[in-house]
């Protein structure tokens, strides 16, 4: 037999096992961690407070409302007028016949013979006509593509100010017309102000080298004809100064009225009258594109005779708007 508690074998004699006559063990000791207590570092202690934290808080920018005012009614009722609205579709419809044009030039040598056919007979000699068709023909075949994508540019982005302007100006839930149109003929304004005086600096100077290489040259008895031909010449480069200086003069108007309506739209300030001079001018374009249209027709064909035609009606309605603005301005009290 086994003793039950220590698994020895038990003594023949019956005496009890040696592990019931040993001195009795120690309890054995089990070991417990103590718990430590559990911090919450979610949230401040009950007793602690944190201090106030300052951060720099980048500025909240406001948009600023400008308040609407008369003028801003005024300049909202020019821009949506009826006469606007036909300058944006006449400009539209110019910019789409100035395409067609250049997508279909005149044959060279109908304008050479239109050209000849017209000259004295002794300038007959001076330009040879082969030269002239060849200069002809390379001016067309060059410019082409270069015309038709400068005008779909420039005047797309024309026509784009008329429509924006109009448009903004005819919708009930803006209060103002928005400026994004005058912008654009602003810009455009100003470099064809800076075209124009370049033109005429280079006008100029082709003048004087013309002039002098004419002076110094013996055409023994065709003297008295070149002679002739020099005070003609003289006098078309001082007209074309002059003239350029009235358009330089004319631009220079036109921007300082797109800058008054401009700076009225945003402040809502009166703005000052439109320059009178401005309307003149283009009536006096319109009467002579009116008369240049049968000279393209004679020497281009009729398909310029629609691109004349809108042109004309397009100087006539600026000029019509000018007197209108002011008009509308008096009418509201607002004249200065």
């Amino acid at each position: 037999m086994y003793c039950t508690n220590c698994g020895r074998k038990l003594p023949e004699d019956g005496s009890p096992c040696v592990c019931r006559r040993q001195p009795a063990q120690p309890e054995q000791q089990t070991y417990t961690q103590p718990v430590q207590p559990q911090q919450n570092y979610g949230a401040p202690a009950q007793n602690f407070q944190m201090p106030p934290q300052y951060y720099a808080q980048p500025p909240v920018q406001y948009p600023v409302q400008r308040p609407i005012t008369p003028v801003h009614g005024v300049l909202k009722s020019f821009f949506a007028s009826p006469l606007f609205l036909i300058t944006a579709i006449l400009f539209s419809a110019n910019l789409l016949f100035q395409i067609i044009a250049s997508l279909f030039p005149q044959d060279p040598a109908y304008i050479v013979n239109q050209i000849y056919s017209n000259l004295p007979y002794e300038m007959q000699f001076i330009i040879s006509p082969g030269d002239l068709y060849s200069a002809l023909s390379d001016a067309q075949s060059g410019t082409t593509v270069g015309t038709v994508i400068g005008m779909l540019i420039t005047g797309g982005l024309m026509a784009a100010a008329y429509w924006i302007t109009y448009i903004s100006a005819k919708s009930p839930s803006v209060p103002a017309a928005k400026t994004a149109g005058l912008t654009i003929m602003k810009v455009f304004s100003i470099i064809s102000l800076v075209v124009m005086s370049l033109a005429e600096v280079l006008c100029v100077v082709l003048a004087v080298i013309f002039g002098v290489a004419l002076a110094g040259n013996d055409y023994g008895y065709m003297d008295e004809m070149m002679s002739a031909i020099f005070v003609i010449l003289i006098a078309a480069c001082i007209f074309g100064v002059v003239v350029l200086i009235f358009e330089i003069i004319y631009e220079a108007k036109v921007i300082k009225m797109l800058n008054s309506a401009k700076n009225a739209m945003l402040t809502g300030m009166v703005p000052n009258k439109a320059s009178v001079f401005v309307a003149v001018i283009c009536f006096i374009s319109a009467a002579v594109s009116f008369f240049s249209v049968f000279g393209d027709a004679v020497l281009y064909g009729w398909i310029r005779v629609p691109l004349g035609l809108t042109s004309v009606a397009l100087n006539v309605l600026y000029g019509l708007l000018v007197l209108q603005f002011n008009k509308m301005l008096k009418n509201a009290g607002m004249a200065r």
